[in-house]
């Protein structure tokens, strides 16, 4: 919304773990020694703990980027798994196959793990496991973490497992039962928040990187951002993000203490509310104790000392009994309909940090849709899409919204079905119709980038979230669904409730594994060169196996008129706007004007 403005050629402050823009303090540089030196190592776990949005999601993008190229990568963003689900997302991500059509045992996948590795080994190829968020791991599955690391050779550790987790995950590792796979762990470093000379460094180096040596926060507005901040990268973009947007919405040039006090407001203004209601509840919590002991003790007594009129009191029970079973098919109801909502309530007043990370919002979704697999689907018939200008509000307080039903909205935006009563998750459906899921964390600009419909994780001023489908955005405004009620809310207002994490659906090519680099070879060298012919309107003769520079010059080309970077990697952003000048029929956000040959501005 600002980069012209200010003149930068992409958003400085993004919270995607974008390697580019990490700032490397000296303990970033030997966290990322401790991790590649695991990394080398012949086996065992590497650790990299931190308080939420120091960077541990960077660095380990960092670290993967300086893996051999012929290293296979599982990585395993959703925590919330047992053994079996833990085994069967490794499987996935290396593409190991295995039987679908029963139950499988441990056995099952552990021994076409290690088959996989022993074959892996006899090729010389590297194997690594990343666990992100690993402090929410179950006792079990850490347990099943360390007899992976029992797959080895005479040699060498067949498997080796990068751990990313919070602060909770050291005390975890530190009970006696976990001491196994504590000795395990090879190499190990803590991050710390940065220090104030390392956020005003910070702010400028990502000022640099999206295209300007200019700074935009004077000294007084550093200070305040330190406070604010406490020195936590992920806190440190967001209140740099409003602050920049308040500054080119008052149309200044530099950031001043007081946009900067403004732009805290927004993101912190609502949530204040949740963490005093919190610090209630815990200063509740011995009351309430010692109120349900002090009720136990007076049942007790109750019960252990009879009435003089026993039998009258036995039949006043006996009725109060026959009432409740009479009643208990409509309780019964009532209960399993707002089941769901508790236990996401209960969930959220349990959590330590009231903005969602890019991977917590990814999980989370995951994890809530998985339980509502048995919900009943939502009629969406044409007047429940009627639309009409909506306060967000609206959306905020409406208890009916569920990701079931924002998966259901955006598979029919793709004129697929979606099934919620079934095991298999959103993006194993959506693999049936040839679509994937991709995980992003951004702002407004990144979903006009993308351009394809999306599951957005809104948080109310409680702390709850919110899942809705966007499906247009014009000049001010967006159209969503919410609770499969088609709703016109104002840009603005999206922005305030809306921390950037966001689900949509793409077309991978079949022979698309990762991004494309100069000088990579295989079919999609092949595809690539096609649709580009197919979008300028040329044609040459034979097959294309390498990324060659005039192949190269061609992907630049169309990245710049496309207003993408133009660097000629080859990533699902690019693939995404290729699939839709292309002619591909798919949905999107907005109208596309067509690149042609002669339309190349």
């Amino acid at each position: 919304m600002y980069n012209e403005y200010f003149g930068f050629k992409e958003a400085p402050f993004a919270i995607a773990p974008d390697p580019r823009y990490l700032y490397m303090t000296s303990q970033h540089r030997e966290a990322l020694a401790h991790l590649v030196y695991g990394l080398n190592s012949e086996g065992g776990c590497i650790l990299l703990t931190g308080e939420v949005g120091t960077g541990k999601t960077t660095i380990c993008r960092c670290l993967l980027e300086q893996i051999p190229s012929q290293a296979k990568v599982a990585l395993v963003l959703n925590p919330k798994v047992n053994e079996i689900e833990l085994l069967e997302t490794i499987c996935d991500e290396l593409n190991i196959s295995y039987p679908t059509d029963t139950d499988n045992s441990l056995k099952t996948y552990t021994d076409r793990i290690y088959n996989y590795l022993i074959e892996s080994n006899r090729r010389n190829e590297k194997t690594v496991l990343i666990i992100d968020e690993a402090q929410n791991l179950d006792s079990k599955v850490l347990e099943q973490l360390r007899l992976l690391t029992n797959l080895e050779t005479n040699q060498r550790k067949l498997l080796q497992i990068i751990i990313l987790g919070q602060p909770e995950l050291l005390d975890i590792l530190a009970r006696t039962e976990m001491r196994q796979l504590a000795q395990r762990i090879t190499a190990r470093f803590h991050l710390k928040p940065l220090t104030k000379p390392e956020m005003k460094a910070y702010i400028s180096h990502r000022l640099a990187v999206a295209g300007q040596n200019i700074q935009l926060f004077p000294e007084s507005s550093i200070k305040l951002l330190f406070k604010m901040s406490k020195g936590i990268p992920r806190l440190i973009n967001i209140l740099c993000d409003r602050a920049l947007l308040g500054t080119y919405v008052e149309n200044q040039y530099v950031a001043s203490p007081q946009i900067v006090k403004k732009a805290a407001k927004e993101v912190f203004g609502e949530l204040k509310n949740v963490e005093q209601s919190q610090k209630i509840k815990r200063w509740l919590f011995p009351v309430a104790i010692f109120a349900s002991i002090s009720i136990i003790a007076i049942v007790a007594f109750t019960l252990f000392t009879p009435p003089y009129n026993a039998y009258d009191r036995f039949e006043q029970e006996a009725a109060t009994s026959a009432k409740t079973i009479n009643h208990s098919s409509d309780e019964t109801l009532e209960k399993t309909q707002t089941t769901d909502t508790a236990q996401s309530d209960q969930s959220k007043e349990h959590q330590t940090s009231v903005i969602p990370s890019l991977d917590d919002a990814a999980n989370r979704l995951d994890n809530t849709i998985a339980s509502e697999e048995v919900t009943q689907q939502p009629d969406l018939t044409p007047a429940t899409k009627e639309s009409h200008q909506t306060s967000i509000d609206e959306i905020l307080n409406d208890t009916s919204t569920n990701p079931a039903s924002a998966y259901q909205v955006l598979f029919e935006t793709w004129g697929m079905e979606y099934e919620a009563e079934t095991r298999a998750t959103a993006c194993k459906q959506a693999e049936t119709y040839a679509l994937n899921c991709l995980y992003k964390s951004g702002n407004l600009n990144s979903l006009k980038t993308h351009n394809r419909p999306a599951v957005l994780t809104l948080v109310n001023s409680e702390g709850k979230t919110r899942h809705i489908t966007i499906t247009s955005i014009d000049d001010d405004s967006a159209t969503v669904f919410s609770g499969n009620t088609k709703h016109t809310i104002k840009l603005t207002e999206l922005d305030k409730h809306w921390f950037g994490q966001f689900i949509l659906l793409w077309n991978k090519p079949e022979q698309y594994t990762s991004v494309i680099r100069p000088g990579d070879r295989g079919n999609i060298i092949d595809w690539l060169n096609t649709q580009l012919e197919k979008i300028n309107n040329t044609h040459s003769t034979g097959i294309i196996n390498i990324y060659d520079q005039s192949l190269v010059e061609k992907v630049k080309t169309f990245q710049s008129n496309q207003g993408l970077t133009a660097d000629g990697i080859v990533g699902p952003v690019t693939i995404i706007h290729i699939n839709t000048q292309s002619g591909l029929k798919v949905p999107t956000l907005m109208p596309t004007p067509t690149i042609t040959a002669n339309n190349k501005s």
